[in-house]
C-alpha cells in the first residue's frame, strides 16, 4: 500500500491538469516533493495505476505523431473525494519529526570530548551547508508551494543547527557528560 503522502500528492497534480505517468514522475520534480517524501519514479507509475484500478483516476490512451502511445490520466470524481479525505487524515495526524542524527547526540556520552565535538561540529555544517544550498535554489521554483516548502526546510536546516551549537555547549560546557570521561 502507498503511503498516503504519495497518494495524497498524485491526486493533488491529477486536479491541476491530467498528465501521463512520465509526466507525474517530473512533476514530483517540478513541486519538490523528493526532498520530503521519499518517492521513486516506479512508486510514481505503479501508485497512479493503482488509483487508476481504484477508480480514482480515468486513464486516456494517446498517440502523438510517432511517439509510442502513452496514457493521459485524469482525476475522478472518487479520486476529488479521496483527495479530500486524505487532506483531512494527514491534518489530523500527530505532529512529527524525525531527525537521523539524534542516535549520535544521545550516544556522546560513549566517547571523548574532542571526537564528539567534531562530530557535532559536522552535523552543524553539514546543516548549514545544506541550508544555504536550499535557500540558493528557492528562486528557481515557479510554484509558491515548492518555494514555500523549500523556505521550511531551510529553516529547520538552520534551527537544528543552531540547537546543536546550544546542545554542544550545554553537553561539554554545562557538566552534562558523565560516562565516557
Amino acid at each position: 500500500m502507498a503511503s498516503e503522502s504519495i497518494e495524497l500528492m498524485i491526486l493533488g497534480a491529477l486536479m491541476d491538469r491530467p498528465m501521463s505517468a512520465y509526466e507525474m514522475d517530473k512533476e514530483m520534480d517540478i513541486r519538490n516533493v523528493r526532498r520530503w517524501i521519499r518517492i521513486s519514479p516506479p512508486s510514481v507509475y505503479r501508485n497512479l495505476i493503482r488509483l487508476y484500478e481504484e477508480g480514482c483516476a480515468d486513464g486516456k490512451v494517446v498517440k502523438e505523431g510517432e511517439m509510442p502511445e502513452k496514457t493521459i490520466y485524469s482525476i475522478t470524481e472518487k479520486g476529488k473525494e479521496r483527495l479530500h479525505e486524505l487532506m483531512h487524515r494527514t491534518a489530523a495526524q500527530p505532529a512529527r519529526v524525525d531527525y537521523g542524527f539524534l542516535p549520535v547526540t544521545a550516544n556522546l556520552c560513549w566517547i571523548g570530548e574532542v571526537e564528539g565535538r567534531e562530530l557535532i561540529a559536522e552535523l552543524i555544517e553539514s546543516h548549514r551547508a545544506t541550508a544555504e544550498r536550499v535557500e540558493g535554489m528557492i528562486p528557481d521554483y515557479d510554484r509558491l508551494e515548492a518555494r514555500a516548502t523549500m523556505d521550511l526546510c531551510a529553516r529547520t536546516y538552520r534551527l537544528v543547527a543552531d540547537w546543536l551549537e546550544e546542545y554542544e555547549r550545554e553537553f561539554y560546557d554545562g557538566g552534562k557528560k558523565a560516562a565516557a570521561d
